[in-house]
């Protein structure tokens, strides 16, 4: 069956879809519909609130979905990729010695109401497969994704869940009915799919439109809709919808902000990360003509949304037990380090595609921990908040901003050398990870200046740089392995002795900001 869709956005965005030509013999009445709604978040790092509590919450989340179920009990809540990881939580280790690693983000979607999710690339930084393997069976909610198989001993096959106390293959697709109080049924197909990014060795990926196609092909004539729970980027989203027509609404992830299009058939929206906002859509379909209407609306989650207590009291819980563990480590987790006035940056847009105060902040820390350097930098990937600080910033945000740590060394590279480094992680890395904020650096047009000098070729510069970078393990930054540097287990600031940890050192660098 092929659609026909009008697309307008104005206060909500609402949209149609509906077939070429009514069934024949059969005459539409439009008040024989079956309704259905579906609550769409995706990129979710943090379990509580941010913004000092005014934005997100999955706690709110989950009285957003008990609303919405007294509205209309077909309703169901989708979560479109990436929520194990990363997170400062995430990677602290608990009292058996196993990393939290999105167990805290598990327990609290269980509690919220869940009801499916696809794989983001962020799920497969759990690098030991038999972890994430027991996070997929402490789910209560199914996964389904099409184009990622599991990857053992040579031989390919599906990853699998336990589901009801029995383990089961995570399908390529779930079909879900709905119906009225009429008898009136829809049959609704859900495909989830997943960009190919994150190379772990135990996950293989088959072509994204290859297997979406051969996906929907066999999905479509046993259902009356389908749609998509996608975690690929903008760009892919629209190209795949242009591929394989028919989709009524891709439910997309990994961009972290909100967004909607219309490509061909195909509605694609994304919420923002954090879940400060969630995507409800609420689709009308009459059974009797194939006739779908959809009206979709980008709902801020803020404090005006009172908490769910069962949620609450499962985040409460993990909040509290993460503060101890914090707290054995060394750290104050509520300890206020300085109040900024101005909004400290490091969401995802900004702090991968140009300089903000809060990389400033960060490399200033490095300078005053190992003065003498020409450069200072730190790859953006290594701030993980996507979020803004502004007011009182206490240890835990700091921590938050950092959750894989990591100490900083010193390298000496050729001008040449460092020309390549300066051009591979301003220009080839601007949006990724490898993206760098600096210290010392500015760039006129194709050339590159250090403290205010063009890069001599024939010149040794010192540069100060996380470990992680130097080693060459950053996107485009393999080259680097290939020098030597030197690291200190201690640093100083303010002549107070620091580890040689970024979080610490930014932490001790910010006190001095007072």
């Amino acid at each position: 069956m092929r659609y026909r869709s009008l697309f307008w956005l104005a206060a909500v965005l609402s949209l149609f879809t509906a077939c070429d030509t009514a069934r024949p013999g059969i005459t539409v009445d439009p008040s024989v519909n079956v309704e259905f709604t579906i609550l769409h978040f995706n990129d979710v790092y943090e379990i509580s609130p941010l913004e000092g509590g005014k934005a997100g919450g999955l706690a709110r989340v989950a009285t957003v979905k008990k609303e919405l179920m007294r509205e209309n009990p077909n309703t169901i809540a989708v979560l479109a990729g990436d929520f194990l990881s990363p997170s400062v939580i995430g990677t602290l280790k608990q009292e058996n010695g196993e990393r939290i690693a999105g167990q805290q983000m598990v327990e609290v979607l269980n509690a919220m109401g869940l009801d499916y999710a696809t794989f983001g690339n962020h799920e497969f930084d759990l690098k030991d497969a038999d972890l994430l393997q027991k996070r997929i069976n402490q789910s209560a909610f199914e996964y389904t994704v099409c184009n990622v198989r599991r990857a053992d001993g040579g031989k390919l096959f599906p990853f699998v869940q336990v589901v009801n106390g029995k383990e089961q293959y995570i399908p390529r697709y779930i079909i879900r009915e709905f119906a009225d109080g009429k008898g009136q049924r829809v049959r609704v197909g859900i495909i989830g799919v997943v960009l190919p990014f994150n190379k772990a060795e135990y996950v293989a990926y088959e072509p994204v439109t290859q297997a979406f196609r051969e996906t929907y092909a066999e999905l479509k004539p046993q259902v009356d809709l389908v749609v998509g729970l996608t975690h690929l980027n903008e760009e892919e989203d629209i190209e795949l919808a242009r591929e394989v027509p028919g989709v009524l609404i891709f439910m997309g992830g990994h961009d972290h902000v909100n967004m909607n299009h219309y490509s061909e058939e195909t509605i694609i929206t994304k919420a923002d990360a954090n879940v400060k906002s969630v995507y409800i859509h609420r689709i009308t379909f009459n059974p009797a003509s194939g006739f779908a209407k959809v009206r979709s609306s980008l709902k801020k989650i803020d404090d005006s949304i009172p908490d769910d207590p069962a949620a609450k009291a499962v985040v409460e819980k993990w909040q509290n037990k993460v503060y101890g563990i914090m707290e054995s480590m060394g750290y104050a987790p509520d300890e206020q380090l300085m109040f900024a006035e101005e909004p400290l940056e490091c969401k995802e847009s900004a702090i991968r595609s140009r300089p903000t105060n809060y990389g400033q902040l960060t490399v200033d820390a490095f300078a005053a921990a190992w003065p003498g350097a020409d450069v200072y930098m730190i790859n953006s990937g290594s701030m993980r908040m996507d979020d803004d600080l502004q007011g009182t910033v206490t240890q835990y945000d700091v921590l938050r901003t950092f959750p894989f740590g990591g100490g900083i060394v010193w390298m000496e590279l050729p001008g040449n050398v460092l020309e390549k480094l300066l051009h591979n992680g301003q220009v080839i890395n601007r949006g990724e990870g490898g993206y760098f904020q600096l210290k010392n650096v500015e760039r006129r047009g194709n050339q590159w200046l250090v403290n205010g000098a063009p890069v001599n070729v024939g010149q040794t510069y010192k540069v100060v740089l996380p470990e992680f970078v130097a080693k060459g393990n950053e996107n485009n930054l393999d080259f680097l392995a290939d020098f030597k540097y030197q690291s200190r287990e201690t640093l100083s600031i303010d002549g107070n002795p620091v580890h040689n940890d970024v979080r610490n050192l930014v932490i001790a660098y910010m006190k001095t900001q007072k």
